[in-house]
């Protein structure tokens, strides 16, 4: 069911928090990771985040592992799920740098949104990003993510104000690309 040539959505294993509190120490994962103050995950903290969204209805967390070994790539979650209004936020990460640019997170993406979409029914999955983080915004658009907006001057990072951009995508728009 959310199975792809090179990726697949999965269930968090015993060691993933111990390989996602070491791995989370990248300055280019770090750095995006939260859009507040940055503190280290312990391997409980990523363990008790990937629980706690199994009994939740306003969020849902899958690891990302690769198909041919199973081995652990990252993670994707839809956070804030409204049942009511069918929309959520959908957020994405790979903490090794050698799992980026691969391909990875844009057939992840796909998965994750066929989820959204089809089984969780939302009309519409939307995501926040810095604009600098370019390969992260080309994956976006790749997959039919569309710029609605920008927040000016909405985050003080590496010791300057930056912009956060708004990107969503809607569902018939996704049905759209799926025929």
């Amino acid at each position: 069911m959310f199975i792809g040539k090179n990726v697949k959505l999965s269930h968090y294993h015993e060691t993933d928090g111990e390989n996602l509190a070491n791995w989370q120490w990248d300055e280019n994962f770090l750095s995006t990771l939260t859009s507040d103050m940055i503190h280290p995950y312990t391997a409980n903290d990523w363990e008790k985040i990937f629980l706690e969204n199994t009994d939740s209805s306003e969020n849902v967390s899958f690891t990302i592992r690769k198909t041919n070994d199973d081995s652990l790539i990252g993670y994707v979650t839809l956070t804030d799920i409204s049942v009511r209004n069918h929309s959520c936020e959908l957020g994405i990460g790979f903490p090794k740098a050698e799992d980026r640019s691969k391909g990875y997170g844009t057939e992840a993406m796909k998965l994750i949104l066929d989820y959204g979409f089809n089984n969780l029914n939302m009309h519409k999955i939307k995501l926040s990003v810095y604009p600098f983080n370019t390969g992260a915004v080309k994956a976006y658009t790749k997959v039919g993510f569309v710029k609605e907006g920008t927040a000016k001057d909405e985050i003080f990072y590496d010791g300057k104000w930056v912009d956060i951009d708004y990107y969503a995508i809607f569902q018939d728009d996704w049905f759209a690309t799926q025929r």
